[in-house]
């Protein structure tokens, strides 16, 4: 859909397709599979003219007004177009059974979806496939906006709310300006309509699992309350996400270091780990049946099945992680003007590769860290916080060396255990999440310039201070020299990971399990005794510029 920065959300909502008639059915999928058909041609004429159509800083992005240069004629004269009587691709005599706006609905879905592809070909050993490659069987739904449909309130014996969809399929090629109209009944439940008011309806898209099941996605822009600020004392709050711990947050005040909060899901690695190995055991049995010529068709139907569990399994539980630390951060902001940071994880697949341990390389690989951070921060934009650049209070920091160099003096430490941190220098021995997660607060310190006139003791102090110098004198000789360990990739996906949920569609909020904390072993420290607790980013580049001293990092 088109761009806007406000913030939108999708509902998903089943079509009854049991109360269509046999006409509606048919015409629904007419509807969609010439949208597909269409989508696919402007594909073409977009990757037949690519050089000609790329613009932008770092040729990205495609120019729609060249698109319809080429693809549709004019015969009215505005300010800003003139008189089109032929084009090289001329689709309205190509595709009679479509309105020039349905076009122009279809020329937008095509165009996001080249500018997605060029996006990843630009990403270092990248090789995506092009967009007109995919399968042909595949349904392509377009983005249909507010003036070609509206939601109808209508109780009936079939459903009570119907979407009331425009079809051209008959009422364009005979000329008629008023188009006919298709009703589609609508499964929509109390859930669906909480979504739906709290804010306007935008736009939509028909589409068919892989079960072959009919939903619509609604896009709704959401009524967000402005940010306020109340002159409450400002606060840091950390969050080092893990593995065997899901989350450690840490809240860092001007005065010392508050609190530290451990989210655990012990269930999680159990039970995609059982995924795991029932994943395995199939993948065996296929290649024992591919080697003796047998069929494997039940097998991989198993296989899709499973991951199909897994997917959503891991899912929920990030659901469920990112709710509870989004009510620990709406409890801290009762008390304090609150910023939130989380480390960003930059080639954490490529360093797996390099561990000896085979259960933490396949741990490593099935973390999905990027969904959780872009999940919180549209949770957070949910709520009213800004993710503009200069007024955000939320920032993904670079993570590299948290978890290693010590909060309190910025020397190298060393890590007996995985979740041990012993600095020999100062003595400090403290779980090295927690220490982590301090380090991270300690990067938006930095990377803020309005916390800077914030006097404070302790890590607050140290990290203003090392603001201010750019080679402090605790690290020298650590780093070689002209490298930084601080990486400058953008904040994106890597291969593998999956994007934010942009609509919870179950209430999990009592999923986990509460649990209890303990501050006397530091390896073995816990959550705190209830996790009923308190939702942009700054590019990479500029964060690495002032971040170069945080955490005692020296470039040279």
């Amino acid at each position: 859909m088109a761009q806007s920065k406000s913030v939108t959300i999708s509902v998903k909502v089943p079509i009854k397709w049991d109360g269509m008639t046999k006409i509606s059915r048919q015409r629904l999928k007419q509807i969609v599979g010439r949208d597909t058909r269409v989508i696919r041609a402007f594909l073409g004429v977009i990757e037949q003219h690519e050089n000609d159509l790329l613009i932008g800083r770092n040729s990205d992005r495609i120019d729609d007004g060249k698109v319809d240069r080429l693809t549709m004629t004019a015969t009215r004269i505005t300010r800003t177009t003139k008189q089109r009587l032929t084009v090289p691709h001329d689709f309205k005599a190509r595709f009679r059974r479509i309105s020039q706006n349905e076009l122009m609905e279809c020329r937008k879905t095509a165009v996001a979806m080249y500018e997605s592809y060029l996006k990843l070909r630009s990403k270092k050993g990248w090789k995506p496939s092009r967009p007109c490659e995919v399968n042909q069987s595949r349904r392509i739904p377009r983005w249909v906006f507010t003036r070609r449909f509206r939601l109808t309130e209508n109780p009936t014996s079939v459903s009570r709310w119907w979407l009331d969809l425009l079809n051209s399929l008959d009422s364009n090629p005979q000329g008629r300006r008023i188009h006919d109209r298709l009703l589609i009944p609508l499964k929509v439940s109390p859930f669906h309509l909480t979504q739906l008011e709290r804010g306007e309806v935008k736009a939509l898209q028909i589409f068919t699992d892989r079960m072959k099941k009919w939903w619509v996605t609604l896009a709704v822009r959401l009524d967000t309350p402005k940010e306020t600020h109340t002159g409450l004392p400002p606060a840091v709050l950390g969050i080092d996400l893990g593995i065997e711990k899901a989350a450690c947050t840490t809240l860092v005040t001007p005065e010392k270091v508050r609190e530290t909060r451990y989210f655990v899901q012990k269930d999680k690695v159990q039970n995609i780990t059982k995924y795991d190995w029932q994943v395995a055991s199939l993948q065996h049995e296929m290649s024992v049946r591919r080697n003796s010529e047998q069929k494997n068709c039940k097998v991989i139907q198993k296989l899709k099945t499973l991951r199909t569990k897994r997917e959503n399994l891991a899912k929920e539980y990030d659901r469920v992680l990112v709710r509870q630390i989004l009510d620990y951060i709406l409890e801290l902001s009762e008390k304090y003007t609150l910023y939130v940071s989380v480390g960003r994880l930059s080639n954490i697949r490529n360093a797996a590769r390099r561990s000896k341990s085979r259960r933490f390389r396949a741990l490593v690989h099935s973390w999905a860290f990027s969904r959780i951070t872009e999940s919180l921060q549209h949770q957070l934009a949910q709520i009213g916080w800004s993710m503009k650049f200069k007024e955000s209070r939320f920032r993904v920091v670079p993570e590299s060396w948290t978890s290693i160099m010590c909060w309190k003096c910025g020397r190298k430490g060393i890590r007996p255990k995985q979740n041990l941190f012993v600095c020999p220098t100062c003595g400090n021995r403290c779980n090295a999440d927690k220490n982590g997660a301090i380090n991270i607060a300690g990067r938006l310190i930095t990377l803020t310039e309005s916390l800077h006139s914030v006097r404070g003791l302790g890590k607050w102090a140290n990290a203003v201070s090392r603001s201010r110098n750019s080679r402090p004198n605790a690290q020298r000789g650590l780093m070689p020299r002209g490298k930084s360990l601080l990486s400058k990739k953008d904040e994106v996906s890597h291969p593998g990971e999956s994007t934010a949920i942009h609509c919870v569609q179950a209430d999990l909020l009592g999923f986990g399990d509460e649990t209890e904390s303990s501050d006397y072993d530091h390896a073995a420290a816990r959550t705190v005794e209830k996790l009923s607790v308190a939702g942009s980013n700054t590019p990479a580049i500029e964060q690495e510029k002032k971040a170069k001293s945080v955490g005692g990092i020296r470039f040279r």
